[in-house]
């Protein structure tokens, strides 16, 4: 069984029933491979250069658990009944107003293969001492790493277990051979930078905001909500939490990412084809998250149709350097998804508190959530521009989902906020 099996019959995605759940390990593996990201180690180094040593440690580690909570919010839910992203944003959006969510959710995701694919190209020319225009090579790379996810014969968050080792290899070798010899010096440096330290925090969080609100796509395989929740842990305080610490000690050290490729030493180009691998493997599962997300919004698009779609788009910002400042990316998406989690987690703790997701929405679009969820990113931009330096995920999601709720409470029939009968196979799942 893999993320691919629901989507790619043509049908719609449907929960999975817990004689086919496959308990902790594989949700957690898959987690820990997705986020033992090489773009972490970037972003930890940009955290470091923009906030100093002690508080990009801090930014990483306060933005790690905050992200944390805010997926396992999410993930409880997910995996407690055996729901896709998708289907939970239907659940709480209504069939035909989870387009909308699912879409920008889909969108960023792809959004992260395109940063990959970039960040793969450029290393590849630094290795390599190759200048020139990247838009060959970014468009190759993206072809190459997409081809497996096109024709079906990877299988998605399967595939993000191969950068485990990966990761681990390449963060053995860059502490044995980089930061030990300067083991003395590294918290020498200045302990404060030019960006605010809630802004750091925010990027830290960005980093996995969007899978973690699209958690249930791998969540939905553990047996309960806890094992959701523990797999979740794997992922973000077990495994991504460590590469931005990484990434922070390594630009501490003096030492730019892109330096640890240029040596033209066996270590170097062992740490190249660690790295590419890593990139490979997150982009597969990129890919195949925002495939699954788009085909189960428009089900009757056939899948290589929609994964050829978000390939060419994922290269078109890649080449377009739409996403290249991790900083303004990551803060984008902590602006955008984290309101639709605020929704989600209102909607399920609070209006589903005693019945889950064992009913469905009366209206196909519930105008509550969506009115809820785009006052919530206006709170996040509003947050960003007014008042710097302000956690905005900690103000944005609880903006949106208190509106929400209280949406709900004075117009709930008229503005599709109401609930139905019990939802179909809720009974195998509860």
């Amino acid at each position: 069984m893999n993320l691919l099996h629901e989507a790619n019959d043509g049908s719609r995605t449907t929960p999975i029933p817990l004689p086919r759940r496959r308990g902790l390990i594989f949700p957690a593996f898959a987690w820990s491979g997705f986020s033992s990201a090489f773009a972490s180690v970037i972003v930890g180094s940009r955290l470091q250069a923009s906030l100093g040593t002690l508080d990009a440690l801090f930014a990483a580690t306060l933005g790690n658990w905050i992200l944390f909570i805010y997926s396992a919010a999410i993930g409880f839910a997910a995996g407690r009944w055996g729901l896709s992203s998708q289907l939970v944003l239907e659940a709480v959006f209504g069939r035909w107003g989870a387009v909308i969510p699912g879409a920008l959710l889909g969108v960023l995701v792809t959004g992260w293969f395109a940063f990959h694919v970039a960040v793969t190209a450029t290393i590849l020319a630094a290795a390599l001492h190759l200048q020139g225009d990247p838009t060959f090579a970014i468009c190759a790379i993206g072809v190459l790493f997409a081809l497996p996810v096109i024709v079906r014969i990877s299988h998605g968050f399967n595939m993000t277990a191969i950068a485990i080792p990966a990761m681990t290899l390449f963060t053995a070798i860059v502490f044995a051979h980089q930061l030990v010899p300067r083991w003395s010096g590294l918290l020498d440096g200045p302990i404060g930078g030019s960006l605010p330290f809630g802004t750091g925090v925010c990027i830290a969080f960005g980093t996995f905001v969007v899978s973690g609100t699209m958690t249930g796509d791998i969540v939905r395989y553990c047996r309960t909500g806890n094992e959701a929740v523990q797999a979740t842990a794997f992922g973000f305080l077990l495994a991504n939490l460590p590469f931005l610490i990484l990434g922070v000690l390594v630009a501490a050290s003096g030492i730019a990412v892109n330096d640890l490729f240029t040596s033209n030493t066996a270590l170097s180009w062992l740490l190249l084809v660690l790295v590419i691998v890593s990139n490979w493997t997150t982009c597969d599962a990129c890919l195949t998250n925002a495939g699954v997300t788009f085909k189960s919004a428009f089900p009757t698009l056939p899948w290589m149709g929609v994964v050829g779609a978000a390939t060419l788009l994922g290269i078109f910002l890649a080449i377009t350097n739409s996403v290249g400042d991790v900083s303004s990316w990551t803060l984008l998406l902590t602006a955008i998804a984290s309101p639709i989690g605020g929704v989600i987690v209102a909607d399920y703790y609070v209006i589903r508190v005693r019945v889950g997701f064992s009913r469905t929405r009366l209206a196909p679009v519930n105008l509550a959530a969506l009115l809820a969820t785009g006052a919530g990113m206006l709170v996040a931009l509003l947050c960003h521009r007014l008042v710097p330096g302000v956690i905005t995920p900690l103000v944005s999601a609880p903006a949106a989902g208190c509106l929400y709720l209280v949406l709900s409470a004075i117009a709930s029939h008229r503005l599709g906020a109401g609930l139905g009968d019990q939802a179909a196979g809720a009974e195998a799942l509860d």
